[in-house]
């Protein structure tokens, strides 16, 4: 469905709508009490201001795990939600730095108003002011309808923007004014509308070095990084991730499945697992299993590859495979930036149109975004060994 003609899907539930566009999520938007409704005008999003619902969930219920860094992280949030500072959270791909920010939100004051999740690196720049400003209608080509932006949707509630190192400069620009002043405006109108709202970026790489390099603001650098958080990755939370497989099991969303239980064998599996996708790749080890196990004793075997396995195999790769990697990184990374323009993707990338044409035909609109996230991974696995 794309009822404001930006090519933007929508979808979700009660409580719940998610933005994507050619596969990848841009925005999801979160909100407690019954107040998120249609105005009088099409397809504008208007956010009311519910007092805070009580949650009763207690932290640990959420960041999961006995190790002495899962216990400081969570006291890390417990103090950071008291206080309206933008945070900034670091750590790798999969480690929960969306599920950390949810956290703050949640434990604030402000946990009564919307929850805006921005990806911030998969705004394509032809998107970035509509998506960050919202617009009137009639606006631009295809702005069959006013839209409400993330800066004003997060009024009064919290703006997560994830990827932010991956942000196109004029979309740095453009969040970097919108801190210095609280005002924001659509696209098409000159009438600022005040926004107020708790600023949590995150990232997997060095902004620091980004910095250094020219690619990321200094001044927005400083902005965004008053109070920081390194989400710790999850082979060096001890035995977490069985605590967190036993997590989704109780909690999986097939009722079937719930009563399943980890053999001793697998959990020494999963404990000596060195998880180069962190969490996200042990919920899919865990999916996988109870597939297997059919909902009762999850063995070892439907755990998966065996650490050993999976270590000796990542060292078999030799100098060239790596070049290759690098490069098909590379231009993947180059799509991601351009919104998948062939010819400025080839041009940033150094590499011929043909051979980036070839390569978004191979993985399809939708799927460069998890090609470029799987490679990823695989060199930074690559790197550690």
């Amino acid at each position: 469905m794309d009822p404001d003609g930006d090519g933007l899907g929508r979808s979700g539930g009660e409580g719940y709508l998610r933005y994507e566009k050619d596969g990848a999520v841009i925005r999801d938007i979160e909100w407690r009490g019954p107040d998120l409704r249609r105005s009088g005008k099409p397809e504008r999003l208007a956010f009311g201001r519910a007092a805070p619902i009580p949650d009763a969930r207690d932290i640990s219920d959420v960041i999961i795990g006995s190790s002495p860094r899962a216990a400081a992280l969570r006291e890390q949030i417990r103090l950071y939600a008291e206080y309206d500072s933008p945070v900034l959270l670091t750590g790798e791909t999969g480690a929960g730095k969306e599920l950390i920010a949810r956290e703050l939100h949640r434990l604030s004051a402000r946990r009564g108003r919307p929850f805006i999740a921005l990806n911030a690196g998969a705004v394509p720049e032809t998107l970035a002011g509509a998506e960050l400003f919202g617009h009137t209608k009639g606006a631009f080509t295809g702005a069959v309808a006013e839209r409400e932006g993330a800066f004003v949707a997060a009024d009064g509630g919290s703006l997560f923007l994830d990827e932010i190192g991956d942000a196109p400069m004029s979309v740095q620009t453009q969040l970097l004014r919108v801190l210095d002043d609280g005002v924001a405006a659509k696209i098409g109108s000159r009438q600022g509308v005040k926004t107020d709202f708790r600023l949590i970026s995150a990232t997997n790489i060095d902004l620091a070095r980004n910095v250094e390099a020219g690619t990321f603001r200094r001044d927005l650098f400083y902005r965004i990084n008053v109070l920081s958080i390194d989400a710790p990755p999850l082979r060096e939370r001890g035995d977490d991730a069985v605590e967190i497989a036993e997590h989704f099991i109780r909690t999986h969303e097939d009722e079937r499945l719930r009563n399943a239980y980890l053999t001793p064998k697998a959990a020494d599996r999963l404990k000596a697992y060195l998880y180069p996708g962190n969490i996200r790749e042990l919920r899919n080890i865990v999916q996988r299993a109870l597939v297997h196990a059919r909902g009762g004793k999850i063995l070892a075997e439907h755990v998966g590859i065996a650490p050993a396995e999976r270590k000796s195999a990542s060292k078999t790769v030799d100098v060239s495979t790596a070049k290759e990697l690098v490069g098909r990184f590379a231009v993947l990374k180059a799509l991601k930036q351009t919104g998948g323009n062939v010819v400025k993707a080839a041009e940033l990338a150094g590499r011929s149109r043909s051979s980036v044409h070839a390569m978004t035909k191979e993985f399809g609109a939708g799927g460069v975004t998890a090609e470029y996230e799987r490679l990823r991974g695989e060199l930074r696995s690559m790197l550690e060994d």
